[in-house]
């Protein structure tokens, strides 16, 4: 009943087994599908071929047996035939035979070789990094198979049977590691090294494995680790807690060097400060490090700079391959050897730490705010990096939200229980201090205060002490964000969380903003131009009022303001072109052109639960003074440039000799009594889509002053003299231009001197002049104001 069990047990294993394919003579086989590791090197081919004295089946290559190879050597078979499949099943069999296999099997490899009536199966077991092999035949006498390692017999795979006893299988546990060509057995070493601290094994699983220091640790020789020394320097706001527990504080705007080795002159890394809600107070802002060939400045808004050009991760790695970079909720992370030493720095926009990995036994030697230096803060501010005037020290205004004695509480939660597990290891004293100072002087706002508990907590995981987030509980702080997302902030401009919201967004500096807040205004005044008008607003001061740009515009809503993305600046424009609603209107001396920057859309809402903004855009145009002038009739044309108010025109009075005003008089053009002459009067810069010109009433006199006794009108209340049917006026009232005509004459009596007057109108609206049975009816020209605008000519004998 023996010989029944095993068979049936060697198609046990061939269970589930994907149809076999069958081969005729020497073949090359791909097993990539099931790759085996055969004495730790692994193969995805398989090379079978019959020399006539043996069979082989080979990992690299047809069996040659001068050179030999990674193969398995059996005897020579009757037909030069086999089958070849694969197989996923495992019901165990391979390790209930090997109990050195500690992987799980994937697949196997399964080769049949038929042989006198009776078959020889040769199975290979893929266990991922180890592999193991079983043969099987029930020919009576022995079937063996030779092990060959680079031609080398390593062992023997052999089946013996009897007639009355068949043993059937013969297994082996081909798991190893190859290194150089050298093969080690499961649990073995392979190399050690003293000096380095480091050694190398091959694993239970035949894996190579290799051990040295810990990562905080230093190979003193003799395969003795001893633990680096950890320097950590914390700068919050404007305090420094430099490697040897001192603070330091920052008073004013300028850059600093933090770090520096005058042995290793190329690296440098430099902190520069500003102000923020305080003008008395300066915070961290950015950092630049600088080394061979590169110099990056990290900002506060949390944007990376190479220059003037923001970078990504990518681009960073490509220029400073060994530097580490990532970003994400919490801050920015570095880490890249510096100084040979491994530098790391942390920053979160208002917090930032430094530490660095130190050898064993070594003093360290940097300079800086961090660092060993005796100089002073003078000593140490970087003027290349520092703007003009950084130094000058500024007073505010008390905060009336400020109290020491709260804050100095709050400051003292470092010594409470929970962090007393790192008091041994970081002394929380000099992170109370510079909590104190900073908030004894500074509102907590932008999660400032929450800044030293988390700064302590920080060190305290550097030096291997965890102590969670209890301090978020204990110091009643809760994690806030990092920098503005997709935001990048201008340098008049700092990431801060408004105070209506809690939202983060770009708010104005102190310094910046002083000039708006102390007149109240959210922007710069309005320029007013020849033909246009237009208003900018500050906006990081519209930020801070929780007011969107985005919805401002003028009385016409398609109107909206334009960022400048450069300065954040928002302006609104309108022009003679498109006007954008502007209102005109005249309160006797002034033309007054009104609009408005809001961000109303519908005034009859009952509710609104946003600011609502409504900033007056206006432009004032005066009526022109007095201005008299006179010119031989060589000179007909007289030009008056008119400044007044915020605008500028010009008013020009020529003389013709025909209707259609193409003949000017010339300096020898003679003018004889009873000519007809045209005057045309003209004004430039005004826009005649909002404004007319009436000229109300021109007269001549015999002297220059045109309030003398005598004269002579020609227009009166904009309409010719009745009396002079030669006068004749075109155009009056219906834009910025209108001539009148008459014929020559002379003061009897007097001088051959002729001088022309006129006084002109700037007029809105019913502006045409009711002449003739019309003008009888009414009461008198709508068009008039208290103050008009006169010009003269004069024709002198």
């Amino acid at each position: 009943m023996i010989r029944p069990l095993i068979y049936l047990s060697a198609l046990s294993l061939l269970a589930g087994a994907a149809a076999q394919q069958q081969y005729n003579g020497s073949s090359e086989v791909d097993i990539s599908s099931c790759p085996i590791t055969y004495y730790g090197q692994k193969y995805e081919q398989l090379y079978v071929n019959f020399t006539g004295e043996n069979v082989a089946v080979c990992f690299d290559g047809f069996y040659d047996p001068e050179t030999g190879g990674d193969c398995f050597v059996g005897p020579p078979f009757v037909e030069e035939v086999f089958k070849f499949g694969t197989n996923t099943d495992d019901n165990g069999t391979f390790k209930r035979a090997l109990q050195t296999l500690e992987s799980d099997l994937i697949c196997t490899v399964d080769l049949t070789f038929p042989n006198s009536g009776q078959e020889v199966d040769l199975t290979l077991g893929n266990f991922g990094p180890e592999a193991a092999v079983y043969l099987f035949t029930e020919n009576e006498g022995s079937t063996a198979f030779d092990v060959e390692i680079a031609g080398t017999k390593f062992h023997t795979l052999n089946v013996t049977n009897y007639p009355e006893l068949v043993e059937g299988f013969s297994f082996l546990d081909i798991s190893a590691c190859r290194v150089s060509g050298e093969v080690y057995p499961p649990d073995s070493q392979v190399s050690s090294d003293p000096d380095t601290c480091t050694s190398v094994t091959c694993s239970s699983t035949a894996e190579l494995r290799t051990t040295g220091c810990g990562p905080s640790e230093t190979c003193q020789g003799n395969n003795t680790c001893l633990m680096d020394a950890i320097y950590t320097c914390t700068l919050v706001g404007p305090t420094v807690i430099d490697f040897h527990d001192n603070v330091a504080y920052v008073e004013d705007r300028c850059a600093y060097v933090v770090l520096s080795d005058p042995t290793a002159p190329d690296y440098r890394v430099v902190a520069t400060y500003q102000e923020r809600r305080r003008k008395d107070v300066s915070f961290l802002d950015s950092f630049i490090l600088e080394g061979p060939g590169f110099q990056i400045d990290i900002r506060q808004d949390g944007t990376v700079w190479v220059g003037d050009t923001p970078v990504t991760s990518e681009e960073l790695k490509q220029l400073v391959p060994d530097m580490q970079f990532s970003l994400d909720q919490d801050g920015l992370f570095f880490t890249f050897p510096m100084f040979n030493y491994t530098f790391s720095l942390f920053f979160d926009g208002t917090m930032a730490q430094i530490s660095l990995t130190v050898p064993p036994l070594e003093e360290l030697t940097l300079q800086g705010l961090c660092g060993n230096s005796n100089e002073t803060l003078s000593d140490l501010r970087f003027s290349d990096l520092s703007a003009s005037g950084c130094e000058i020290l500024y007073s505010d205004t008390p905060d009336s939200s400020i109290n020491c004695i709260t804050a100095t509480d709050f400051c003292d939660h470092l010594l409470e229980d929970a962090y007393t597990s790192c008091h041994s290891v970081v002394d929380p004293t000099p992170y109370i201090s510079a909590c104190a100072e900073t908030l004894c002087s500074y509102p907590s706002v932008d999660g400032v205060n929450c800044e030293f508990p988390g700064a302590y907590g920080r060190a305290c995981s550097l030096h291997g002490v965890d102590i969670g987030h209890y301090w978020n509980s204990v110091a009643e702080c809760s994690p806030s964000p990092a920098f503005c997302p997709g935001r990048t902030c201008t340098a008049n401009e700092f990431c801060g969380e408004r105070l209506n919201n809690g939202q983060t967004g770009c708010l104005c500096r102190a310094l910046f903003a002083s000039k708006y807040r102390e007149t109240n205004t959210l922007g710069d005044p309005t320029v007013c131009g020849p033909n246009s008008a237009s208003l900018s607003l500050v906006g990081c001061l519209l930020e801070e009022q929780g007011v969107d740009y985005s919805a401002l515009h003028l009385f016409d809503p398609t109107c909206t303001g334009q960022i400048d993305e450069q300065n954040h600046m928002v302006t609104f424009t309108y022009d003679n072109i498109n006007t954008c609603g502007t209102l005109v209107t005249a309160n006797g001396s002034e033309i007054i052109y009104k609009n408005v920057v809001t961000n109303l859309n519908n005034y009859t809402n009952v509710i609104t639960r946003r600011d609502q903004v409504y900033i007056d855009f206006t432009c004032v145009q005066t009526q022109p003074d007095l201005k008299t002038m006179s010119f031989r009739i060589k000179d007909s044309s007289v030009i008056v440039q008119v400044t007044s108010g915020a605008w500028n025109y010009t008013l020009t009075m020529n003389a013709y000799t025909d209707s259609k005003r193409t003949e000017a008089l010339g300096s020898n053009t003679d003018v004889l009594l009873d000519q007809r002459i045209w005057v045309e009067l003209n004004t430039y810069g005004l826009d005649n889509s909002l404004v007319s010109v009436v000229t109300d009433s021109c007269w001549a006199t015999p002297d220059p002053s045109p309030t003398g006794d005598v004269r002579y009108d020609l227009i009166v209340n904009g309409c010719p003299n009745p009396n002079d049917p030669t006068v004749m006026v075109y155009g009056n009232g219906r834009g910025t231009s209108n001539y009148f005509a008459f014929n020559m004459f002379r003061f009897t009596g007097k001088s051959g001197n002729i001088y022309l007057h006129c006084n002109l109108q700037l007029c809105i609206s019913n502006c045409v002049p009711a002449c003739g049975a019309r003008r009888r009816r009414s009461l008198g020209p709508k068009y008039k104001s208290e103050h008009s605008a006169f010009i003269s000519m004069a024709w002198i004998n």
